[in-house]
């Protein structure tokens, strides 16, 4: 293992130096093999060929007689797959992915949170938006109460003034209500 750049060039410079000498060595043997085995590759082609051509030409009516049976067998085969197969599977994928879409929701909701829980965050939740929107929800509903009930209902009677409390200057009795404070007789 390298612990420092020095090393890691020293390294490189030793590696370049024996690829070097590896190539100008091997080059005039790989050059030798080469022209060795040329006359052997030539002599092999030169038997292989007939034989490969005897063989395309025995195969090649059985090629042309499956592909005349299976073409309109392919034909039938994709027209079926373009038609049938492919709406129905993308249907069936549409619905999957409208389906699925609370479950997907949740998840990355779900997953925003595991990641701040292992941040050691905690999400910011507002909740005086809510708490202004109930608000200002209950004073319409209030307002529309009041008055939808006031126009409804008749005008309360206007309450009586009580009647004073009789005193002595006026001439009554003091038997028949006794006033506050007094000792009353009977």
């Amino acid at each position: 293992m390298f612990r420092s750049a020095p090393e890691v060039t020293i390294s490189k410079e030793r590696l370049v130096d024996t690829w070097g000498s590896a190539r100008t060595t091997l080059a005039p043997h790989l050059s030798a093999a080469r022209e060795a085995v040329t006359p052997y590759v030539d002599q092999a082609s030169a038997r292989v060929a007939p034989v490969l051509d005897e063989a395309r030409s025995r195969v090649l009516p059985a090629v042309e007689t499956a592909r005349d049976r299976l073409g309109p067998t392919v034909d039938t085969a994709r027209t079926r797959l373009m038609e049938d197969v492919v709406p129905t599977v993308t249907a069936a994928v549409e619905t999957a992915r409208e389906n699925s879409a609370p479950a997907r929701a949740e998840a990355k909701e779900r997953a925003a949170a595991a990641l701040l829980a292992l941040q050691g965050k905690q999400r910011k939740v507002r909740r005086w938006p809510t708490a202004l929107v109930c608000l200002a929800a209950g004073a319409a509903a209030g307002i529309a109460a009041g008055v939808l009930t006031r126009g409804r209902q008749a005008p309360p009677p206007p309450t009586p003034f009580p009647t004073p409390n009789p005193t002595r200057d006026q001439g009554q009795s003091s038997a028949t209500t006794p006033g506050p404070g007094s000792a009353g007789t009977g």
